[in-house]
């Protein structure tokens, strides 16, 4: 199955490769092709603003950033939520190109491919925005299908003074979690794990999740197996979100290294 990850991604990161790159860019200078040109300082605190003017400054950004095409049709979402230790109240903000990865399909000649991949590819994101400093991060891809969207929760696990972002996303017919970090107030994935695997075939697996104390101040990872309830009628597998029936029995216990940056379980090697 990892292979077969690895594979696709690559095979989408090469049909994408027809797109101009632009050059990677700072945050900070991101932020101030943005301004508002009236005042020629930094907007204010972008949440607080006007809904139709915090969606120009979002989708500018986007655009920019991404380098994406004149006329490209994407959705994205807002969720909030203090994530680092300045007790501002922070954003996640998850895109969707859907459009962008059919166009993809088509300009590719291999439509059929795509549709049985369900658009697997670098085609949903999230940005990090920042309160305090009322700045974005760059883009982060979570290479996935993008029939569905990024699913974004958070949970106290490194701290209990702020959130972490944990997020949910599909490859064809399984979903994985994975959870990041602030590092420097860029994310970094620090887990990930199946949520379900094998949807709709007799070899399905399901798992669910607790975030516990450990022995240091981060939050164990605690993995369950889990069963899938039956779906009572026809689904498509590539966008039906079963109903996890959970269980205690332990499948396994996740720690954090602080010097790798991640997350191990008993029977890893942390130098590996």
């Amino acid at each position: 199955m990892k292979i077969m990850y690895c594979f696709l991604i690559l095979c989408f990161l090469m049909a994408c490769s027809n797109e101009e790159a632009s050059g990677p860019a700072s945050e900070s200078d991101i932020f101030d092709s943005i301004t508002n040109k009236n005042t020629g300082n930094k907007i204010g605190y972008l949440l607080d603003s006007s809904a139709f003017y915090a969606d120009s400054v979002i989708r500018k950004y986007i655009r920019e950033t991404l380098n994406t095409r004149d006329g490209e049709k994407f959705t994205y979402a807002i969720h909030k939520a203090p994530l680092n230790p300045d007790k501002k109240i922070d954003a996640i903000i998850s895109v969707n190109r859907l459009a962008y990865a059919k166009q993809t399909a088509i300009e590719s000649g291999h439509v059929a491919q795509a549709e049985k991949l369900a658009y697997m590819g670098p085609f949903n994101l999230f940005i990090f925005y920042d309160g305090g400093s009322n700045s974005f991060s760059i883009p982060v891809p979570v290479p996935s299908s993008p029939l569905l969207p990024l699913e974004i929760s958070f949970a106290n696990i490194s701290s209990n003074q702020h959130k972490d972002l944990v997020v949910d996303f599909r490859i064809r017919n399984s979903s994985y979690k994975e959870v990041y970090f602030l590092f420097n107030n860029k994310p970094s994935k620090v887990f990930q794990w199946k949520n379900f695997d094998g949807l709709n075939t007799p070899n399905s697996e399901a798992y669910s999740f607790s975030f516990n104390p450990g022995n240091g101040p981060v939050r164990d990872i605690l993995v369950y197996n889990a069963k899938i309830e039956a779906p009572k009628d026809e689904i498509d597998p590539f966008i039906f979100k079963p109903k996890i029936i959970k269980s205690q029995d332990l499948r396994k216990r996740f720690f954090y290294v602080p010097a790798q940056g991640k997350y191990f379980s008993t029977k890893d090697d942390p130098e590996g």
